[in-house]
């Protein structure tokens, strides 16, 4: 091998060691460390805000997350609103944790099926307000039919596609979601929590599901 091809393959194996230990360091610091938690504290704090609104000082908040071990943003959304929700009233918690098994659906916004919310209401029928980490539910006509009170419903929702409908069948409160409306009114680097909450969420209540893009299929 001439000097020329053995320099070459050193800095390529140091190249891919240097990838590699990258990689590893990457890989190897917890879960915590790699996402916004600025953004995500405020988007617990507003869920915790707009449940507040709802519900007053008081009453019964029922939770539907999922095992946060795989979601660190997820645990830290939790853990604002409980506090938030703690500072703004006297308020009983009650937490649904889904079973995620074989149910890759789920995820922090996502995945929360109209039957199984229908399940928990029925199960909470003195609840004063029910709060989706994972998505607004789908509802079927039958499925409305089976819930045995009207519930109020604050959910946080990855994207907007079933936002509109569940408006019209009066069936959520208010939606907190990633920004449809661009530019955001954020700076464009964002320094606060509110700018950066701003910047990838909005809030859709009955006022403003006006301006919620229609989905291109029904």
């Amino acid at each position: 091998m001439s000097p020329e091809a053995k320099r070459r393959v050193t800095v390529t194996l140091s190249l891919v060691t240097i990838v590699a230990a990258c990689a590893w360091i990457y890989l190897t610091q917890t879960g915590e460390a790699r996402h916004n938690k600025a953004l995500h504290r405020r988007i617990g704090e507003v869920l915790a805000e707009q449940t507040a609104q709802l519900a007053g000082n008081k009453g019964k908040i029922v939770t539907l997350a999922i095992n946060t071990k795989d979601w660190p943003e997820l645990k830290t959304q939790i853990g604002a609103f409980k506090a938030t929700l703690q500072k703004l009233g006297t308020f009983e918690l009650r937490e649904y944790e889904m079973d995620t098994k074989d149910q890759p659906k789920y995820g922090v916004g996502s995945g929360l099926s109209g039957r199984r919310y229908v399940r928990t209401v029925n199960k909470n029928t003195n609840a004063t307000v029910f709060v989706s980490f994972i998505g607004a539910p789908r509802l079927s006509k039958e499925e409305i039919g089976e819930l045995m009170i009207n519930p109020r419903l604050v959910a946080e929702a990855r994207n907007v596609e079933n936002v509109p409908k569940l408006f019209q069948q009066q069936m959520i409160d208010v939606a907190v979601v990633s920004r449809f409306e661009y530019p955001a009114p954020a700076p464009k680097k964002p320094r606060t929590a509110d700018e950066w909450f701003t910047k990838r969420y909005q809030i859709v209540t009955a006022k403003t599901v006006g301006a919620v893009p229609k989905p291109e299929k029904e």
